[in-house]
């Protein structure tokens, strides 16, 4: 039982509470513990342990709200039935889903990462081929948006000594080198 909270531990001891009634209550939980595990082993058995864990939880939840339940094993029932309909409403759904050629995931969604992932590696080495004022310039250079890419190119100009058509032909330059390099790196059997 996942009940871990200051509320949820109130819950539990209500629960023991009202399950001592007759005796033993930790005797008493194990039993309708039991029960649960059977009931649901002969339905969901790859699930029965966390649906009575769930069954549980709702029925410690209920008596910690002080719920009168006269009979707790049948009050726990009838809870076990609503969470059995519900774990069997889930997996009807996610059969539907399975075979619903819709929502299957893109057979090339792994291989598309794969090859991103290989693009981004590709390209921190080729960036790190270029010397350091060559690779703080490109990266400067493409790396703000809006606004602040121009002024940032007009500051990049003034601290090169240059012109920004002069910056700018060098950033293409510099980004065409990068990008013959990347090339090369994806496409190994392609000549320079």
């Amino acid at each position: 039982m996942s009940l871990d909270t200051a509320s949820g531990t109130g819950a539990f001891d209500a629960l023991l509470q009202r399950l001592g009634a007759d005796g033993d209550p930790a005797r008493a939980y194990e039993r309708l513990r039991e029960r649960l595990l059977a009931l649901f082993r002969v339905y969901l058995p790859a699930e029965s342990e966390a649906l009575a864990d769930v069954v549980l939880e709702r029925l410690a939840r209920r008596a910690g709200e002080g719920v009168v339940i006269e009979d707790v094993r049948a009050y726990a029932l009838g809870i076990a039935r609503l969470v059995l309909q519900e774990a069997r409403l889930r997996a009807s759904r996610r059969r539907e889903a399975e075979a619903d050629p819709t929502l299957q995931p893109d057979p090339d969604a792994g291989a598309e990462q794969e090859e991103a992932e290989r693009a981004l590696h590709g390209l921190h080495v080729c960036l790190s081929l270029l010397d350091a004022a060559s690779r703080r310039l490109i990266l400067d250079y493409y790396g703000a948006d809006g606004g602040a890419r121009i002024r940032l190119r007009q500051q990049l100009a003034q601290a090169h000594g240059s012109s920004l058509n002069a910056l700018r032909n060098r950033a293409l330059r510099l980004r065409a080198r990068i990008e013959e390099c990347l090339r090369a790196r994806l496409d190994p059997a392609r000549k320079p």
